[in-house]
């Protein structure tokens, strides 16, 4: 976790989930992979394993700990959508996002469908919060309009879109 992150559009990165897997051009030149793979073999790092997938059960409450109302970035090194992370992963990261309620959470994926039927569902408690911004990467008119209109299709309070190129 940073709490003074040098990303310009948040206050602290959150990283309950390790790694991920590229599901589409936008993920070619990922900051996340590059970052994590400098460390592979670092024994004790953070990113150890470098961008293999790794939940991080002891990251979940790291929100309480906080002093001060962030605006948090959750995953920037991962996606809490991809098919790796358990239902029961996500349902536990988005319960912690409920009850730190003063803290305001950023989760962005690249598997919105997945988003979209998880809101609907076992998710759905998380996604009426205001609180709570669900957002998808939108890198070009293939892969990124069908992960709006899932956004669309969600019930999430506050939807948000990072557009950017391949």
């Amino acid at each position: 976790m940073s709490l003074n992150s040098h990303i310009e559009w948040t206050d602290a990165t959150w990283n309950p989930v390790r790694g991920c897997t590229k599901i589409s051009p936008g993920c070619k030149h990922c900051y996340a992979q590059t970052f994590a793979e400098r460390f592979r073999g670092v024994k004790g790092h953070p990113y150890e394993q470098g961008f293999d997938l790794r939940l991080v059960p002891e990251k979940l409450t790291e929100p309480f700990t906080w002093r001060s109302p962030k605006l948090v970035f959750v995953n920037s090194m991962s996606d809490l959508f991809q098919p790796g992370v358990p239902d029961g992963h996500a349902e536990a990261v988005s319960q912690l996002m409920v009850n730190a309620n003063w803290q305001t959470y950023q989760v962005l994926t690249k598997r919105s469908e997945r988003l979209r039927d998880l809101l609907s569902g076992r998710l759905e408690l998380a996604a009426e919060r205001k609180h709570i911004w669900w957002g998808v990467s939108v890198e070009d008119r293939k892969y990124g309009l069908p992960r709006i209109n899932h956004l669309r299709e969600s019930p999430a309070a506050i939807r948000f879109l990072s557009v950017e190129p391949r």
